[in-house]
C-alpha cells in the first residue's frame, strides 16, 4: 500500500540542524515510507524504517550523534518488537536487544538518564559530516500512527521538541476546529562587520633603470660589480567589506486565546492578495560619504596613504 506524507497525522521529516545554541547536532530523521510497512495485511508485521543523516560540517559548533531515543507508543511491550537492524554507512551492524544492549526499551520506571525520555533507544554514533544510518523495527501487532517525540544526545548536549510519525497507543481522532492567538515576538539580531582581502596584482609602471654603483677607480682588485635596478610598480588590492547578520532566541509575549477572528485585520502592514508590498527606498549617499570618500571614511592613516598612492 503506496502512503503519501500528506495522508499521515504526523511529520516524517524533522531537522535538529537548525536549533538554536553554542552547539547544535545536525541530524535529519526521515520516515522510509518505501521500506515501511505502516499498514500491514493480516499476518503481517507492521514495520517502521528510518533514515538518519548528518548534515553538519567538522566545525566545532557542531557536535556528533552518540545515541538517540524514539519515543514510541510507552505500553508496547518487548515481546511485541522484533526484527530490529540497523546498517551506518551502509554496513550492517550487530544488533542487541534488551537491557545493557545497543537497542533497550526505556519505560517510565528507566528513562534516558540524559534526556529523560522513554521509548526506543538506539546506542550508535553517527558522524555529524555526511553520516548516515538507517534502521528499521517490526511489531508483532499493529498500532496506529501517530507523532513520536525523538531526543539526542551527543557532545554533551541534547536536542529535543520534535516528533515523526511511529506507532502510538491510541487512534488519533479528528474534530476541526480554529483558534486564534495574538502575540507578541522579539528576536534580537546581531550584525557582524568583516572584510575580506583579494589577491594583490603588481603592475610594472614603464621600463626598469640599470645604473651601476660608483666606484673609485675601473680596476678593484678581489671586488664585485655591483649595479642597481629601479622599477616603478603598481600594486592592485581588491577589499570586500560586508557583514552577516545571526538572529538570537525569540522571545514572545501570548494574548488571550480566543475562537473569535481577531486576526483579520489586526494591523495596517497586511498586504491585500494579489497586491506587492512596496519596496522600501534607499536615501541617496551624501557627496562627502560617497564614492571614494567613503572608502576613504573605512581605513586608518597608513592605509589611506597607501590607496592614495596606489590611485596616483
Amino acid at each position: 500500500m503506496q502512503i503519501e506524507p500528506e495522508q499521515l497525522p504526523c511529520s516524517t521529516r524533522i531537522d535538529y540542524s537548525q536549533a538554536m545554541g553554542e552547539r547544535t547536532l545536525p541530524f535529519v530523521f526521515q520516515l522510509d515510507l518505501a521500506a515501511s510497512n505502516l499498514y500491514p495485511a493480516y499476518g503481517e508485521n507492521q514495520r517502521f524504517c528510518y533514515n538518519v543523516m548528518g548534515v553538519g560540517d567538522g566545525k566545532c559548533h557542531f557536535a556528533d550523534l552518540k545515541y538517540f531515543v524514539l519515543g514510541i507508543c510507552d505500553s508496547i511491550p518487548e515481546e511485541q518488537i522484533a526484527n530490529i537492524t540497523v546498517k551506518i554507512n551502509g554496513m550492517e551492524q550487530n544488533v542487541y536487544f534488551g537491557r545493557n544492549g545497543n537497542v533497550q526499551l526505556l519505560t517510565s520506571q528507566n528513562p534516558d538518564r540524559h534526556t529523560g525520555c522513554t521509548g526506543l533507544k538506539f546506542d550508535f554514533g553517527v558522524n555529524r559530516a555526511g553520516g548516515h544510518m538507517g534502521f528499521c523495527f517490526e511489531l508483532t501487532r499493529p498500532y496506529p500512527i501517530g507523532p513520536n517525540p525523538v531526543c539526542l544526545f551527543g557532545g554533551g548536549i541534547t536536542a529535543e521538541g520534535l516528533s515523526i510519525c511511529g506507532p502510538v497507543c491510541e487512534e488519533l481522532g479528528t474534530c476541526e476546529t480554529t483558534a486564534f492567538q495574538p502575540l507578541e515576538v522579539s528576536v534580537p539580531v546581531t550584525v557582524t562587520p568583516f572584510a575580506n582581502e583579494g589577491e594583490a596584482t603588481t603592475y610594472c609602471c614603464g621600463d626598469p633603470i640599470v645604473i651601476r654603483e660608483p666606484a673609485g677607480g675601473d680596476c678593484i682588485h678581489d671586488g664585485n660589480c655591483t649595479f642597481i635596478i629601479t622599477q616603478k610598480i603598481c600594486v592592485r588590492i581588491p577589499v570586500t567589506f560586508g557583514a552577516t547578520a545571526s538572529l538570537g532566541r525569540t522571545f514572545v509575549r501570548c494574548g488571550e486565546a480566543t475562537d473569535e477572528d481577531v486576526c483579520t485585520g489586526c494591523g495596517t502592514n497586511n498586504t491585500p492578495p494579489g497586491k506587492k508590498k512596496p519596496k522600501p527606498r534607499t536615501a541617496a549617499n551624501s557627496p562627502e560619504q560617497s564614492g571614494f570618500s567613503a572608502i576613504q571614511a573605512c581605513l586608518n592613516n597608513d592605509n589611506r596613504l597607501l590607496l592614495d598612492l596606489i590611485l596616483d
